[in-house]
């Protein structure tokens, strides 16, 4: 290959990185590369093997992402986009507020199951990237019941960090407690503090 050519396909490869739609699809492309590797490896894998992982040197990653806190925080909100999907269904399930509250608990601790280094991720950092719908369940079954439902921010904060602490305590515990104790738990605390608020 003549030299010229090389250089007009590093221009040409420059320039497709500059297209929005390519550099969405190139980022995406590392974040799920992340994500593997944090369900293979733990949290505190490094960026060299989501490099590696993506088919790209390292110095790339840096191309689409100003830090690897930048990329923490694409993946971590990567991670809460599959727990919402994943405990959708459960939202519009039939039963009275402290059921279908039960109900989502449930959904959130078996995805934590599924994907426990994943869940510790994206709970290391923060309310930021919670899943608030274990509130937002409650409170629109409260509204179809002709009750008053706002959640203020700091209550949905407080209710998903403690479930969110709840399941990685249990991750570390789990001869000491069934899962369905913890979902029983967990919902009924979620239930008074929600309750408390809104009625």
């Amino acid at each position: 290959m003549s030299n010229a050519l090389v250089k007009r396909d590093t221009i040409a490869a420059r320039r497709a990185g500059g297209i929005p739609q390519e550099r969405a699809r190139r980022r995406q492309v590392i974040v799920e590369a992340a994500v593997r590797v944090i369900e293979e490896h733990g949290t505190d894998a490094g960026l060299g093997t989501v490099a590696d992982r993506a088919g790209l040197p390292r110095p790339h990653v840096y191309r689409h992402f100003a830090s690897k806190d930048d990329l923490d925080q694409a993946v971590a909100r990567y991670a809460a986009r599959q727990v919402s999907a994943w405990i959708r269904p459960s939202l519009s399930a039939p039963g009275t507020p402290p059921e279908v509250v039960h109900g989502v608990v449930g959904r959130v601790l078996s995805w934590a199951v599924a994907h426990p280094n994943l869940y510790r991720f994206r709970a290391r950092l923060g309310t930021a990237h919670a899943v608030p719908e274990i509130t937002e369940a409650a409170a629109a079954n409260l509204r179809a019941a002709g009750h008053e439902a706002h959640l203020p921010a700091y209550v949905v904060a407080s209710v998903v960090g403690m479930v969110d602490a709840g399941i990685i305590w249990w991750f570390d515990h789990r001869d000491e407690v069934e899962p369905d104790q913890l979902n029983d738990w967990l919902a009924a605390q979620v239930w008074r503090v929600v309750a408390e608020v809104t009625t």
